[in-house]
């Protein structure tokens, strides 16, 4: 019996041993070979997350592309400019203070706009803004700072009809300015231009975008095309400063994006970089190796211990496994070697003789763990049958608007690549409304979102009736980022084009779009207006109809427009709350007020 026993003290300290050697070995194997996988999984993560960034990135730059095609509004300086392109007498002096004007109706304080200039085809300054006439030049070409505005004449020069983006680093403002230019064309022949229209932006309009997706101070990224100056840059390190003005210039000196080939590692940092689809710039991110190597110490300290821990356990257990539960175990050990090998309806039953009542009360305890897997397998097949159907239900709910807004994208890029700028802005633009106003989701959206929405409605519209509707937006900055229901003016700038403006002259058509913060006693409140100069209407029974606020007509799909908007308004935020019609029925127009709390997402109601 000693020696039956000691036989299996020496079986499981060879057991012990064993799986001591192979945690050290482990432990090891993992030091020697996670510096590599951590590193991949590193430049992975920092390869998406440029991916995520270019698409917030690509949205800015295709909403204020929209904001500067707004430009063909003004009809009569893209008259002059024709005519001079054409050789003919233009008189171009009354359009001095055209940049001013357009500033001032078309971009907010949100956009970041620093300064605008106007130049016809030869390269002359017609009007031009400045937000400060210290810091930013009268004309970009007559400027005693380098204003990159090489690159800006190369573009003009050349056949490429998309949006050109590129910067300069203005030394007087100590900032970094972003360049868009749009060049002007009649409809019929894209590829002759009458002039470009050159926006400035603070780099804010993209850093504060970039500042999202970095996670320490000591990651640089920075926006850069091929052969051009960087555009804007974000981040600081002492290590990496050299390292990003060797790699710029690098990207500076490389015609094209086919020929850039760049490294992955450089000295102490990772290198990734993201080309956007839609426009010639790139974003690169230096990433230092110790943000990812200190996951790594982690991993192998934490390793280290558990491996110290386990070793100590196994050998206790194992020293008192053989010498005291040997045979009741060996047959435990069988039954469930028979258990995991298919025969799922057996059960323990440690032997009294030779066991304890801890090995019952073990095997009762597996015997009951064994129950209730089965149950819960049982479960989860039921469940995941349920989930899959559920599932399927969602993407064919989602199936037809993902087709409908992707195959806009595609022919977007077809009449891009065509050189069909209008048809390719008219296509994004639907793309956008369509997505907006497809997205299922019950969250509640910003003033800022909505009004994009309201921008590229009223732009398929101006194309639709050929810029028939003179519209002005007057946005305070401070209730941008204020909750609103999702598709709330949208509809109301509907009504006034279809109903109250119908009967009016095409040019004398206008429409007025106001938001702001406004006190009713010592409460204050978010109020939106819409108004326009149409025929006027009879409110009374309306604005009845609007207290009234029948819900049910909503929940039953029996209402659209403004009673669906009043509505919406009212179950999210209480009868306090909705919408007002003003008119005094004699064409003098008609102003829609939507009264909101004021409350940022996620907020309570007060």
């Amino acid at each position: 019996m000693n020696k039956k026993w000691t036989m299996r003290h020496v079986i499981m300290a060879i057991s012990t041993f064993c799986t001591i050697f192979a945690l050290v070995l482990l432990t090891v194997f993992f030091y020697l070979t996670s510096h590599r996988k951590i590193s991949d999984e590193s430049i992975r993560e920092s390869t998406e997350t440029l991916g995520r960034m270019e698409y917030e990135l690509e949205s800015r730059i295709h909403t204020l592309h929209v904001q500067m095609q707004t430009m063909y509004n003004e009809a009569e300086l893209m008259g002059e400019l024709k005519k001079k392109t054409d050789g003919e007498k233009a008189d171009l002096k009354p359009f001095y203070f055209t940049a001013s004007e357009y500033a001032k109706n078309h971009f907010t304080s949100t956009d970041d706009l620093v300064a605008i200039y106007i130049y016809d085809s030869d390269d002359c300054l017609v009007s031009s803004y400045r937000k400060s006439v210290v810091y930013y030049p009268n004309n970009l070409y007559e400027s005693s700072e380098d204003t990159n505005s090489d690159k800006i004449l190369e573009y003009v020069y050349s056949k490429d009809t998309r949006l050109l983006v590129t910067g300069y680093d203005n030394q007087a403002a100590g900032r970094q300015i972003v360049h868009l230019v749009l060049k002007l064309h009649g409809y019929t022949d894209k590829t002759r231009c009458y002039g470009y229209l050159v926006c400035d932006f603070d780099s804010s309009v993209f850093s504060d975008i970039m500042h999202k997706y970095t996670s320490s101070d000591n990651v640089i990224m920075w926006l850069q095309s091929c052969s051009d100056d960087v555009i804007t840059t974000i981040g600081y390190s002492d290590g990496a400063e050299k390292i990003f003005a060797d790699i710029s210039r690098i990207v500076l000196d490389t015609k094209g994006r086919d020929n850039l080939s760049l490294g992955v590692e450089y000295d102490d940092y990772y290198l990734t970089s993201k080309a956007f689809d839609h426009h010639s710039i790139s974003a690169f991110m230096l990433t230092p190796m110790s943000l990812a190597l200190a996951t790594q110490s982690t991993l192998f300290r934490t390793l280290i211990v558990t491996s110290i821990i386990m070793m100590f356990f196994t050998f206790i257990v194992s020293s008192f496994i053989a010498g005291f539960y040997s045979k009741s175990v060996e047959d435990m050990q069988k039954t469930v070697y028979r258990i995991r090998n298919g025969e799922t309806e057996l059960r323990l039953s440690p032997r009294e003789k030779g066991g304890t009542k801890e090995l019952e009360i073990l095997g009762t305890e597996f015997n009951d763990l064994l129950d209730q897997i089965e149950k819960m397998i049982a479960e989860k097949y039921e469940y995941q049958l349920l989930m899959e159907r559920t599932e399927y239900q969602a993407l064919q709910a989602q199936i037809n608007p993902h087709f409908l807004y992707n195959t806009l994208d595609t022919m977007s890029g077809i009449a891009n690549s065509q050189g069909c700028t209008m048809v390719s802005g008219l296509c994004q633009s639907l793309s956008a409304i369509f997505r907006y106003s497809l997205d299922i989701s019950d969250a509640p959206s910003t003033i800022e979102n909505e009004l994009v929405h309201v921008r590229n409605y009223l732009y398929v519209m101006d194309v639709r009736n050929g810029n028939s509707i003179q519209h002005e937006f007057d946005i305070k900055s401070e209730v941008l980022q204020d909750e609103i229901p999702r598709i709330t003016i949208q509809p109301i700038v509907e009504n006034s084009i279809n109903h109250g403006l119908r009967y009016v002259k095409r040019k004398d058509k206008k429409l007025f779009i106001k938001a702001e913060h406004i006190y009713e006693g010592k409460k204050k409140y978010l109020t939106i207006s819409i108004e326009d100069n149409g025929i006027g209407m009879d409110v009374g029974g309306l604005n009845e109809e609007l207290s009234k606020n029948s819900i049910s007509r909503v929940e039953k799909g029996k209402s659209i427009g403004i009673l669906n908007v009043n509505a919406r308004i009212k179950k999210a935020y209480g009868d306090g709350y909705g919408i007002h019609v003003y008119s005094e029925n004699d064409n003098n127009g008609t102003r829609v007020v939507i009264k909101l709390p004021i409350r940022q997402r996620g907020e309570e109601v007060v």
